[in-house]
C-alpha cells in the first residue's frame, strides 16, 4: 500500500483574512476579529465599492440601520455574521468558500477587501442574475441525486 500525504486545506496565516462561505456568511479570521475587539465593536456596516469591486467592514453601533451583529467563533477563534442578501444585491457568487486578504483602515475604522471580478454571476457579469442558492433547492438537487438517506 502507498502512503499519501494529505495536504492541510485550510491556511493559517497571520494577517487580517475575510472568509465568504457557501451559506452565505462572512467570518473574520482570528487577527481580522481582534481588530473589532480591539475598539470594542459588537457591530458592523458593510459598504461596497462597486466600479473596484471592494468591500468594506467598518465599526458600527446597534443603533445604526443596517447594521450587522458581529457573532463570535467557537473558543474567541473569529467572528462572523450572515450576509446573504448582500452577497445577492451585488450579485455575488457565494457557491463556494473563498477567502481573501484584507486591510484595516484606521482612519475608517474598516477592513478593507477586494473581490476578484470573476466571483461575480456565472461571468463576471454584474448584469447577469445569479440563481440564487436557496436550501430548499439544495434538498431537492440532493434527493434527485438519491444522497439523502430515506426517513424510518
Amino acid at each position: 500500500m502507498a502512503w499519501e500525504v494529505y495536504t492541510r486545506q485550510v491556511i493559517r496565516t497571520g494577517e487580517p483574512a475575510i472568509t465568504i462561505t457557501k451559506m452565505g456568511r462572512i467570518a473574520l479570521n482570528k487577527f481580522a476579529s481582534e481588530l473589532f475587539e480591539s475598539v470594542k465593536a459588537t457591530h458592523v456596516l458593510i459598504l461596497w465599492d462597486k466600479e473596484d469591486f471592494k468591500c468594506g467592514i467598518r465599526v458600527a453601533n446597534s443603533k445604526d440601520v443596517g447594521a450587522y451583529t458581529l457573532t463570535p467563533g467557537f473558543k474567541g477563534n473569529g467572528a462572523g455574521f450572515s450576509a446573504v442578501t448582500f452577497l445577492n444585491h451585488i450579485r455575488y457568487d457565494w457557491r463556494v468558500t473563498r477567502s481573501f486578504n484584507s486591510e484595516w483602515d484606521q482612519s475608517g475604522q474598516m477592513l478593507v477587501f477586494s473581490i476578484p471580478k470573476e466571483h461575480f454571476g456565472s461571468s463576471g457579469d454584474l448584469r447577469q442574475p445569479l440563481g440564487l442558492l436557496k436550501r430548499s433547492d439544495r434538498l431537492k438537487a440532493a434527493k434527485e441525486k438519491g444522497e439523502l438517506l430515506p426517513q424510518t
